[in-house]
């Protein structure tokens, strides 16, 4: 993996998570547990291969002709949920409301590119990033409360090429490149 590698994929965007994000990055946000950056908040649909800095327009282009016919969406994120794990745990909201719209964007995005998505595909919108598992432990209960405090309803006109660098963290240097209409939007 070289320094110009960049994760790239596609994204929904959801500015209305901006304060959800910011009460909880002022409570636990450090090293050992990373909010999401409140200007980033997103559901990731699609992850691509590595590539170079400059390969958003390229794969913006695939995706245009297969996301143009998806009209735009209601979304509706609450509810705690989380991705355990012994190294990285995740802390993120639930989908009330669009699921089915993101499950078949996501459908019509694989067919736009190599899939290297390891997991299987739950929608969500990403809190925290746990960097230290015992960190994360000592911050789930005060993610949970903010959690179940949170509602967030928003509409989704468009999706989004968004990227990192690979030596980067998707909490802190996620960039949104390129704006993808949806029907309607």
């Amino acid at each position: 993996m070289s320094e110009a590698d960049w994760y790239w994929g596609v994204v929904v965007r959801v500015d209305a998570s901006h304060e959800v994000l910011q009460d909880l990055g002022t409570l636990v946000d450090g090293e050992g547990v990373r909010a999401q950056d409140p200007a980033t908040g997103h559901i990731t649909l699609f992850y691509a291969p590595l590539r170079g800095p400059a390969a958003a327009p390229e794969l913006a282009e695939r995706v245009r002709g297969n996301v143009g016919h998806i009209d735009a969406f209601d979304l509706h994120c609450a509810g705690f949920g989380e991705f355990p794990s012994a190294t990285r745990p995740v802390a993120w909201l639930g989908i009330v409301r669009g699921q089915d719209v993101l499950a078949r964007l996501r459908e019509v995005l694989c067919d736009c590119d190599e899939d290297c998505h390891r997991h299987a595909f739950v929608p969500h919108l990403t809190l925290a990033y746990g960097e230290d598992p015992a960190a994360y432990a000592a911050t789930r209960a005060v993610m949970r409360e903010v959690a179940e405090h949170a509602a967030i309803a928003t509409r989704i006109d468009a999706v989004w090429i968004a990227g990192f660098p690979a030596d980067g963290h998707p909490a802190r240097d996620l960039r949104y490149v390129e704006r993808i209409p949806l029907a309607g939007g």
